[in-house]
């Protein structure tokens, strides 16, 4: 059999397998051959790039920049959803992909670090009841003094406790003070230091990095000045990972600043458990491509949008 004659088999068993939706038993006696032989020519034709097949639903992945993702950065996992068509609503996509990536891991967790915000809360909302038990939860960072940043933490941490039937541990203590010694004296404190060491240790580690934008909640809750955010970008910060203000390597700009945290060391980003990248949005894609390129994640659930920006930079 020529070539010719091998690619218009096979345009015939494609088009009487997907057009006219007849079995491969049908084929196989339409064309006088056996099924395993339309098994073949079916098989050869998508190889040959004759047959392509496109999923169209809100929550399908983009196959090809989930490769380029990983093979970019070295993570284990990508997963990039269709960005909406909708500007600004790429968020409940992403945090409904990133449940069913945290649920349906294998093993499940049995422990997991969480770095508390908007982004986290939207995930913990998507998590489905009773979707594991015994999950421990832990606060990966301190939290806020206003009341509408602390339901943030709460939905954070308890939700997503309650939801994986199991025990939430927050941390009760700022995400940053102002006097380096009291910081030392705090994160010292037996339940501070205990919470810190289970989330650094903890199996799985989920947070959404962030941006250097001066409405920035630690901003807004009056920890960081206006004349300390200029000098955080004129010593080249560029994203923000559990109060940590690193440059565009990942390294911590400021020693002062990092004394003043109540977080896990960025070295916990780097260690043998899973560690869940999570971020949606032009802000977002410069913090998520240095969390990637200095190893911060094992995994990355991202938009299309987001994913194409990661890897322009």
């Amino acid at each position: 059999m020529s070539d010719a004659e091998r690619d218009a088999l096979m345009l015939r068993a494609a088009e009487l397998y997907y057009y006219e939706r007849l079995t491969q038993a049908a084929i196989a006696d339409r064309l006088m051959c056996s099924r395993w032989t339309v098994g073949r020519l079916l098989e050869e034709a998508r190889d040959c790039g004759m047959i392509t097949i496109s999923i169209n639903h809100p929550h399908a992945r983009d196959r090809s920049l989930e490769n380029q993702i990983r093979g970019a950065f070295d993570v284990v996992d990508a997963i990039v959803v269709a960005s909406p068509e909708e500007t600004g609503a790429a968020g409940p996509v992403v945090a409904s992909a990133s449940s069913d990536y945290l649920t349906g891991l294998r093993p499940r967790p049995t422990s997991l670090g969480v770095a508390w915000g908007r982004t986290i809360a939207a995930v913990a909302q998507a998590m489905p009841d009773r979707w594991t038990s015994g999950l421990k939860v832990y606060q990966a960072f301190g939290g806020l003094i206003r009341s509408d940043d602390d339901d943030v933490v709460m939905r954070s941490i308890s939700l997503i406790a309650r939801k994986g039937q199991g025990m939430g541990s927050l941390l009760p203590a700022p995400a940053l003070v102002r006097d380096v010694d009291l910081a030392r004296r705090l994160r010292q404190e037996p339940a501070i230091a205990q919470t810190l060491r289970d989330a650094a240790s903890a199996d799985t580690i989920l947070y959404s990095p962030g941006a250097i934008r001066d409405d920035s909640i630690l901003v807004r809750s009056g920890y960081l000045k206006e004349k300390m955010m200029e000098r955080l970008r004129a010593k080249g910060a560029v994203a923000d990972f559990f109060s940590h203000f690193v440059d565009a390597d990942g390294a911590p700009v400021i020693p002062e600043v990092e004394d003043r945290v109540i977080a896990i060391g960025l070295e916990a980003l780097t260690g043998p458990g899973r560690r869940v990248l999570v971020g949606h949005g032009q802000d977002k894609a410069l913090p998520m491509r240095v969390a990637l390129g200095a190893g911060y994640a094992s995994a990355v659930v991202t938009d299309s949008r987001t994913a194409a920006a990661i890897l322009a930079g």
